[in-house]
Protein backbone atom coordinates (compact mmCIF):
# COMPACT_ATOMS: atom_id res chain seq x y z
CA UNK A 1 0.00 0.00 0.00
CA UNK A 2 1.49 3.47 -1.00
CA UNK A 3 0.64 6.66 -0.57
CA UNK A 4 2.34 9.32 -3.06
CA UNK A 5 1.70 12.88 -3.70
CA UNK A 6 0.18 13.26 0.44
CA UNK A 7 -0.38 17.22 -0.19
CA UNK A 8 -1.89 17.03 -3.43
CA UNK A 9 -4.53 14.56 -2.54
CA UNK A 10 -5.23 16.19 0.61
CA UNK A 11 -5.79 18.93 -1.44
CA UNK A 12 -7.93 17.60 -4.10
CA UNK A 13 -10.22 15.78 -1.49
CA UNK A 14 -10.76 18.75 0.44
CA UNK A 15 -11.75 21.10 -2.92
CA UNK A 16 -14.13 18.33 -3.46
CA UNK A 17 -15.85 18.62 -0.62
CA UNK A 18 -18.93 20.37 -0.75
CA UNK A 19 -19.08 22.17 2.52
CA UNK A 20 -15.15 23.47 2.07
CA UNK A 21 -16.41 24.53 -1.34
CA UNK A 22 -19.18 26.61 0.25
CA UNK A 23 -16.88 28.17 2.64
CA UNK A 24 -14.09 29.44 0.21
CA UNK A 25 -16.99 30.63 -2.45
CA UNK A 26 -18.89 32.49 0.51
CA UNK A 27 -14.99 34.15 1.66
CA UNK A 28 -14.34 35.14 -1.43
CA UNK A 29 -17.40 36.97 -2.57
CA UNK A 30 -17.54 38.11 1.08
CA UNK A 31 -14.00 39.71 0.04
CA UNK A 32 -15.07 41.36 -3.08
CA UNK A 33 -18.06 42.87 -1.68
CA UNK A 34 -16.01 44.65 1.60
CA UNK A 35 -13.58 45.83 -1.23
CA UNK A 36 -16.24 47.21 -3.30
CA UNK A 37 -17.61 50.69 -2.24
CA UNK A 38 -21.13 50.15 -2.81
CA UNK A 39 -22.19 52.76 -0.21
CA UNK A 40 -19.88 55.02 -2.40
CA UNK A 41 -22.17 54.38 -5.38
CA UNK A 42 -25.21 54.54 -4.05
CA UNK A 43 -24.56 58.20 -2.85
CA UNK A 44 -23.09 59.22 -6.61
CA UNK A 45 -26.09 57.88 -7.99
CA UNK A 46 -29.39 58.13 -5.84
CA UNK A 47 -27.68 61.12 -3.55
CA UNK A 48 -25.63 63.35 -5.49
CA UNK A 49 -23.35 63.94 -2.48
CA UNK A 50 -20.51 61.87 -3.28
CA UNK A 51 -17.75 65.30 -2.24
CA UNK A 52 -18.43 63.61 1.20
CA UNK A 53 -16.74 60.63 0.89
CA UNK A 54 -13.80 61.18 2.47
CA UNK A 55 -16.19 62.00 6.18
CA UNK A 56 -15.66 60.04 9.12
CA UNK A 57 -19.51 59.12 9.10
CA UNK A 58 -19.42 58.48 5.30
CA UNK A 59 -16.33 55.46 6.12
CA UNK A 60 -18.65 53.97 9.58
CA UNK A 61 -21.62 53.93 6.86
CA UNK A 62 -19.73 52.57 4.03
CA UNK A 63 -18.33 49.49 6.60
CA UNK A 64 -21.78 49.19 8.14
CA UNK A 65 -23.54 48.64 4.88
CA UNK A 66 -21.03 46.07 3.62
CA UNK A 67 -21.22 44.47 6.73
CA UNK A 68 -25.19 44.36 6.07
CA UNK A 69 -24.94 42.72 2.77
CA UNK A 70 -22.29 40.17 3.57
CA UNK A 71 -24.66 39.25 6.89
CA UNK A 72 -27.49 38.77 4.19
CA UNK A 73 -25.49 36.82 1.82
CA UNK A 74 -24.57 34.93 4.93
CA UNK A 75 -28.06 33.70 5.99
CA UNK A 76 -29.49 33.49 2.21
CA UNK A 77 -26.85 30.90 2.24
CA UNK A 78 -28.07 29.30 5.11
CA UNK A 79 -31.40 29.21 3.69
CA UNK A 80 -30.62 28.14 0.35
CA UNK A 81 -28.25 25.63 1.51
CA UNK A 82 -25.95 26.18 -1.84
CA UNK A 83 -24.28 23.22 -2.69
CA UNK A 84 -27.16 20.22 -2.26
CA UNK A 85 -28.59 19.02 0.89
CA UNK A 86 -30.01 15.61 1.75
CA UNK A 87 -33.44 16.84 0.60
CA UNK A 88 -32.15 17.31 -3.07
CA UNK A 89 -30.65 13.91 -3.13
CA UNK A 90 -33.86 11.85 -1.70
CA UNK A 91 -36.38 14.05 -3.89
CA UNK A 92 -38.53 10.21 -4.32
CA UNK A 93 -38.34 9.99 -0.48
CA UNK A 94 -41.44 7.91 -0.77
CA UNK A 95 -39.65 5.28 -1.60
CA UNK A 96 -37.27 4.76 1.26
CA UNK A 97 -40.83 4.45 3.34
CA UNK A 98 -41.06 0.74 5.13
CA UNK A 99 -37.22 0.28 4.36
CA UNK A 100 -35.28 -1.42 6.98
CA UNK A 101 -31.64 0.52 8.09
CA UNK A 102 -29.17 -1.27 10.28
CA UNK A 103 -27.38 2.08 11.79
CA UNK A 104 -24.15 1.49 13.93
CA UNK A 105 -23.25 4.36 16.88
CA UNK A 106 -26.92 6.16 15.76
CA UNK A 107 -27.63 8.09 19.49
CA UNK A 108 -25.24 10.84 18.87
CA UNK A 109 -22.91 13.10 15.91
CA UNK A 110 -23.56 11.78 12.29
CA UNK A 111 -25.37 8.86 13.14
CA UNK A 112 -27.94 10.38 15.13
CA UNK A 113 -28.79 12.59 12.12
CA UNK A 114 -28.79 10.13 10.06
CA UNK A 115 -31.83 8.26 12.46
CA UNK A 116 -33.82 11.02 12.28
CA UNK A 117 -33.92 11.68 8.33
CA UNK A 118 -34.66 7.87 8.10
CA UNK A 119 -37.51 7.84 10.31
CA UNK A 120 -38.97 11.13 8.68
CA UNK A 121 -38.73 8.72 5.37
CA UNK A 122 -40.59 6.34 7.31
CA UNK A 123 -38.12 3.40 7.52
CA UNK A 124 -37.30 0.87 10.55
CA UNK A 125 -34.42 1.75 12.18
CA UNK A 126 -32.05 -0.85 13.75
CA UNK A 127 -30.11 1.03 16.23
CA UNK A 128 -27.03 -1.24 16.95
CA UNK A 129 -25.01 0.73 19.74
CA UNK A 130 -22.65 -0.02 22.77
CA UNK A 131 -24.95 1.92 25.57
CA UNK A 132 -28.65 0.41 25.93
CA UNK A 133 -29.55 3.24 28.20
CA UNK A 134 -28.75 5.82 25.71
CA UNK A 135 -30.49 3.72 22.97
CA UNK A 136 -33.80 3.77 24.79
CA UNK A 137 -33.54 7.27 25.37
CA UNK A 138 -33.49 8.26 22.19
CA UNK A 139 -35.84 6.06 20.98
CA UNK A 140 -38.33 7.00 23.62
CA UNK A 141 -37.44 10.65 22.49
CA UNK A 142 -37.87 9.88 18.99
CA UNK A 143 -41.05 7.93 19.34
CA UNK A 144 -42.80 10.93 21.59
CA UNK A 145 -42.07 13.13 18.14
CA UNK A 146 -42.56 10.26 15.40
CA UNK A 147 -45.36 8.00 16.77
CA UNK A 148 -45.70 5.87 13.73
CA UNK A 149 -41.66 5.22 13.59
CA UNK A 150 -40.25 2.25 14.18
CA UNK A 151 -37.16 1.82 16.32
CA UNK A 152 -35.65 -1.50 17.51
CA UNK A 153 -32.19 -1.93 19.02
CA UNK A 154 -29.42 -3.97 19.40
CA UNK A 155 -26.49 -4.10 21.48
CA UNK A 156 -23.25 -3.44 19.51
CA UNK A 157 -19.72 -3.13 20.76
CA UNK A 158 -17.29 -3.18 17.76
CA UNK A 159 -14.45 -3.73 20.40
CA UNK A 160 -15.69 -6.85 21.14
CA UNK A 161 -16.09 -10.41 18.92
CA UNK A 162 -18.64 -11.64 21.17
CA UNK A 163 -20.65 -8.90 20.84
CA UNK A 164 -20.35 -8.43 17.55
CA UNK A 165 -21.62 -12.30 16.97
CA UNK A 166 -24.33 -11.80 18.98
CA UNK A 167 -25.20 -8.52 17.28
CA UNK A 168 -25.41 -10.39 13.91
CA UNK A 169 -27.60 -12.84 15.38
CA UNK A 170 -29.60 -10.95 16.82
CA UNK A 171 -30.20 -9.13 13.57
CA UNK A 172 -30.61 -12.44 11.36
CA UNK A 173 -33.18 -13.96 13.58
CA UNK A 174 -35.55 -11.19 14.66
CA UNK A 175 -35.26 -9.03 10.96
CA UNK A 176 -35.87 -11.11 7.42
CA UNK A 177 -34.73 -7.98 5.56
CA UNK A 178 -32.35 -5.87 5.81
CA UNK A 179 -32.01 -2.64 2.92
CA UNK A 180 -29.32 -0.64 4.32
CA UNK A 181 -26.27 -0.41 6.32
CA UNK A 182 -24.36 2.66 7.20
CA UNK A 183 -21.25 2.04 9.26
CA UNK A 184 -21.03 4.79 11.18
CA UNK A 185 -19.88 4.55 14.52
CA UNK A 186 -16.37 5.15 14.96
CA UNK A 187 -13.67 6.34 17.73
CA UNK A 188 -10.14 8.16 17.99
CA UNK A 189 -7.99 7.37 21.21
CA UNK A 190 -6.04 9.79 22.92
CA UNK A 191 -3.57 7.03 23.60
CA UNK A 192 -2.40 3.63 21.84
CA UNK A 193 -4.45 1.02 23.13
CA UNK A 194 -5.25 -2.53 22.16
CA UNK A 195 -8.21 -4.91 22.45
CA UNK A 196 -7.86 -8.34 21.38
CA UNK A 197 -4.44 -8.14 19.76
CA UNK A 198 -5.27 -5.01 17.67
CA UNK A 199 -5.36 -1.13 17.83
CA UNK A 200 -8.11 -0.11 19.27
CA UNK A 201 -8.96 2.78 16.75
CA UNK A 202 -8.50 0.32 14.02
CA UNK A 203 -10.59 -2.14 15.13
CA UNK A 204 -13.38 -0.32 16.41
CA UNK A 205 -13.62 1.80 12.93
CA UNK A 206 -12.74 -0.90 10.31
CA UNK A 207 -12.05 -4.55 11.71
CA UNK A 208 -15.08 -4.55 13.83
CA UNK A 209 -17.20 -3.14 10.91
CA UNK A 210 -15.65 -5.31 8.45
CA UNK A 211 -16.39 -8.81 10.77
CA UNK A 212 -20.22 -7.67 10.74
CA UNK A 213 -20.79 -7.42 7.47
CA UNK A 214 -19.32 -11.00 6.81
CA UNK A 215 -21.42 -12.33 9.24
CA UNK A 216 -24.41 -10.91 7.75
CA UNK A 217 -23.29 -11.43 4.31
CA UNK A 218 -25.35 -13.68 2.65
CA UNK A 219 -28.51 -11.89 4.14
CA UNK A 220 -26.65 -8.81 2.23
CA UNK A 221 -26.94 -10.80 -1.23
CA UNK A 222 -30.29 -12.10 -0.25
CA UNK A 223 -32.23 -8.71 0.19
CA UNK A 224 -30.22 -6.60 -2.27
CA UNK A 225 -28.48 -4.85 0.90
CA UNK A 226 -27.27 -1.13 0.18
CA UNK A 227 -24.12 -0.96 2.68
CA UNK A 228 -23.06 3.04 3.56
CA UNK A 229 -19.10 2.90 5.32
CA UNK A 230 -18.26 6.12 6.71
CA UNK A 231 -14.64 7.14 5.66
CA UNK A 232 -13.21 10.63 6.05
CA UNK A 233 -11.05 13.22 4.21
CA UNK A 234 -8.59 12.18 7.34
CA UNK A 235 -7.27 9.28 4.94
CA UNK A 236 -5.35 11.75 2.61
CA UNK A 237 -3.46 13.01 5.57
CA UNK A 238 -1.19 9.75 6.20
CA UNK A 239 2.16 10.12 5.44
CA UNK A 240 3.97 7.85 3.39
CA UNK A 241 5.98 6.38 6.36
CA UNK A 242 2.86 5.89 8.40
CA UNK A 243 1.75 2.94 6.15
CA UNK A 244 2.63 0.23 8.05
CA UNK A 245 1.22 -2.65 9.97
CA UNK A 246 3.50 -3.11 12.46
CA UNK A 247 1.14 -0.88 15.18
CA UNK A 248 -1.86 -2.93 14.39
CA UNK A 249 -0.68 -5.84 16.37
CA UNK A 250 0.10 -5.74 20.16
CA UNK A 251 2.42 -8.47 19.42
CA UNK A 252 4.79 -6.02 16.97
CA UNK A 253 3.79 -2.82 18.04
CA UNK A 254 6.99 -1.11 18.80
CA UNK A 255 6.30 2.94 18.27
CA UNK A 256 3.77 5.24 20.18
CA UNK A 257 1.06 6.88 18.91
CA UNK A 258 1.47 10.00 17.21
CA UNK A 259 0.66 12.49 19.86
CA UNK A 260 -1.23 15.48 17.14
CA UNK A 261 -4.69 14.88 17.11
CA UNK A 262 -5.13 16.53 13.32
CA UNK A 263 -2.56 13.95 11.80
CA UNK A 264 -3.70 10.90 13.86
CA UNK A 265 -2.25 7.83 12.61
CA UNK A 266 -4.63 4.99 13.56
CA UNK A 267 -7.21 7.01 12.56
CA UNK A 268 -6.31 7.98 9.49
CA UNK A 269 -5.19 4.55 8.54
CA UNK A 270 -8.64 3.03 9.66
CA UNK A 271 -10.11 5.55 7.32
CA UNK A 272 -8.44 4.60 4.73
CA UNK A 273 -9.02 0.89 4.97
CA UNK A 274 -12.66 1.26 5.55
CA UNK A 275 -12.38 2.93 1.90
CA UNK A 276 -10.42 0.42 0.23
CA UNK A 277 -12.58 -2.25 2.55
CA UNK A 278 -15.61 -0.92 0.65
CA UNK A 279 -13.42 -1.06 -3.53
CA UNK A 280 -13.27 -4.13 -2.76
CA UNK A 281 -16.54 -5.37 -1.34
CA UNK A 282 -18.26 -3.79 -4.17
CA UNK A 283 -15.61 -5.76 -6.55
CA UNK A 284 -17.07 -8.62 -4.57
CA UNK A 285 -20.73 -7.73 -4.99
CA UNK A 286 -20.52 -7.31 -8.84
CA UNK A 287 -19.55 -11.01 -8.78
CA UNK A 288 -22.80 -12.18 -7.04
CA UNK A 289 -26.16 -12.68 -8.61
CA UNK A 290 -27.25 -9.59 -6.72
CA UNK A 291 -28.16 -6.11 -6.78
CA UNK A 292 -26.72 -4.83 -3.56
CA UNK A 293 -24.24 -2.84 -3.68
CA UNK A 294 -21.39 -0.49 -1.21
CA UNK A 295 -20.61 3.07 -1.02
CA UNK A 296 -17.78 4.78 1.56
CA UNK A 297 -18.60 8.48 2.19
CA UNK A 298 -16.88 11.78 3.84
CA UNK A 299 -19.58 13.24 5.81
CA UNK A 300 -17.36 16.96 5.05
CA UNK A 301 -16.77 19.14 7.88
CA UNK A 302 -19.07 18.09 10.37
CA UNK A 303 -19.80 19.48 13.95
CA UNK A 304 -19.57 16.81 16.21
CA UNK A 305 -17.38 15.26 18.82
CA UNK A 306 -14.39 14.44 16.81
CA UNK A 307 -14.35 18.34 15.72
CA UNK A 308 -15.33 20.86 18.13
Amino acid sequence: MQIKNKSISFVGVMLTDPSFRRFINFCIISAIIWFIPLYNVYVYLFLNNYRHHLTVHHKIYEYLTNGIIITTFYFMLRKKNVGGTVKDVLKNKNKLRGKVVIITGGYKGIGLAAVIEYVKYGCEIILACRCIKRMEELRKDLLSKYPDAKINTVQLDLSSYESIEKCANNILRKFPKIDIIVNNAGTLNQTLEYINGLEHTFFVNYFGHFYLINLLYKRILACDTLVINMSSIAHAMLNEKDVKYDFIFESKSKTDTNSNLLYRREYNFSKLCMLYYTQQLQIRLEKESTKACTVSINPGLVKTEFIL
